[in-house]
């Protein structure tokens, strides 16, 4: 009797015990489920991929392309055994000009622009030479710079080139004398291509060379006095082969005693030099392969 009691109670301990094991795992499952369920409203859409709330999103932009930054050309003329234009001391043109490139380096490079020059020392590179180190470029000019041995001291001049209708001279800005003869049949117009023939890189940007001219020449006017008033439209032969708005500046004269007053033009100029390309940038903006 006292035996099946025993039995008894250990069975019904047993059952109480598998009961409440078995209510603790559904517990913990349910609690489980509970902590990983998302709440979404009622009658609210489902959303799939949503990022977290706390990270910004940052639309995207298309890409743009920024034009090339205008370059200039600065041609000190002459150099090597060429001096160009002597004054009385010995002077050298190819010296000066030297001088003044590099003072106008200085206040173009101040605008952020892109500045070469077709020498930094004495060397003579051709008429080619100098006219290849732009034609390659996109958004560029082209200044050459002259002191003339004649003409009154203090004064400056700007040219463009301009097409002869039939056989002239090509100037010389130093002496006057012809360097090469130009050679263009009356009203030729080119044609329009990828190509242009080396001769007549300019005609393409006989416009722009003339209003980058006006340009200088009328800041030029207001440093030097008794300057022209106007540019001079000439066959210059260094700018014929340029593909770009090209202009020569003049400064007179190498024919002075003192070489402190060629000196003292190098600021004046490179300051004209400065403003007549700032007022020029705007509207050299790339119009296609040279």
């Amino acid at each position: 009797m006292r035996r099946r009691r025993w039995l008894l109670i250990w069975g019904l301990a047993g059952v109480t015990l598998l009961t409440l094991s078995v209510r603790s795992q559904q517990a913990e499952r349910i609690q489980g489920k509970q902590i990983f369920q998302v709440q979404v409203p009622s009658g609210a859409p489902a959303q799939q991929n949503t990022p977290p709330p706390n990270i910004p999103q940052v639309p995207r932009s298309a890409p743009t392309e920024e034009p090339p930054r205008l370059t200039v050309v600065l041609d000190p003329a002459h150099g090597g055994a060429d001096f160009g234009a002597r004054g009385p001391t010995g002077l050298a043109e190819s010296d000066v000009v030297l001088d003044f490139a590099r003072a106008a380096r200085i206040a173009l490079e101040a605008q952020r622009l892109r500045v070469l020059l077709t020498r930094e020392g004495n060397q003579d590179p051709t008429f080619d030479a100098r006219s290849a180190m732009i034609n390659g470029l996109a958004n560029a000019i082209f200044i050459s710079l002259h002191v003339s041995s004649s003409g009154p001291v203090g004064t400056a001049r700007t040219y463009y080139y301009v097409f002869p209708s039939n056989v002239t001279p090509a100037l010389n800005l130093t002496a006057g004398a012809p360097l090469q003869t130009a050679v263009q049949p009356s009203g030729a117009q080119p044609t329009r291509t990828n190509l242009i023939q080396w001769d007549d890189a300019q005609r393409f940007s006989v416009d722009s060379s003339r209003q980058l001219a006006f340009l200088a020449q009328t800041v030029l006017v207001q440093r030097f006095k008794d300057s022209p008033d106007a540019p001079i439209a000439a066959p210059v032969r260094q700018l014929r082969t340029i593909a770009a708005p090209a202009i020569a500046i003049e400064l007179s004269s190498i024919d002075v005693t003192d070489a402190k007053r060629l000196d003292q033009m190098a600021q004046p100029l490179a300051e004209a030099i400065g403003r007549a390309v700032a007022e020029f940038h705007p509207f050299s903006a790339p119009s296609g392969a040279h």
